[in-house]
């Protein structure tokens, strides 16, 4: 759970400096003080780079920031297909789950039931099934501890 706080805020630093970074240029371009043509753009580059930003990472994990404290997570099982390059994510029948890296023991192949959050799917507990546990491919169930 401070992983996911610790990631939280990071995305929140990291969109902050992004609209910095626009007003900034922004303002260069108002005051007519910017030299060459190409950093004309920059405000709109670092706009789009916000808005990506903000819709892939930051939105998903602050709308999730109440099922974390009251507990509410999704269920799903079903067989890791790939692993991120810094073991941050892993690929289950073909949507991405975020976790930390540094718990991440899965490997490619495993059978695995995985506790979730509904928006940024952030993992919050992995579990590895044997062939008799008894496996629902891609069910996904709403429970509440």
């Amino acid at each position: 759970m401070k992983y996911y706080f610790v990631n939280l805020a990071a995305h929140i630093l990291v969109t902050a400096l992004f609209v910095v970074l626009t007003c900034l240029f922004a303002g260069r371009n108002r005051r007519k003080k910017t030299k060459h043509i190409v950093t004309y753009f920059f405000p709109i580059a670092f706009a789009l780079i916000t808005i990506v930003d903000i819709v892939l990472y930051t939105a998903p994990r602050m709308m999730d920031i109440n099922s974390m404290i009251n507990s509410n997570y999704y269920y799903t099982s079903g067989t890791v297909e790939n692993i991120g390059f810094m073991k941050n994510y892993f690929v289950l029948d073909g949507d991405y789950y975020y976790m930390n890296p540094l718990r991440n023991t899965l490997s490619e192949g495993d059978t695995v039931r995985v506790k979730h959050t509904p928006n940024s799917m952030f993992t919050i507990e992995v579990t590895k099934l044997t062939d008799s546990d008894n496996i629902e491919e891609g069910n996904v169930i709403r429970e509440t501890e």
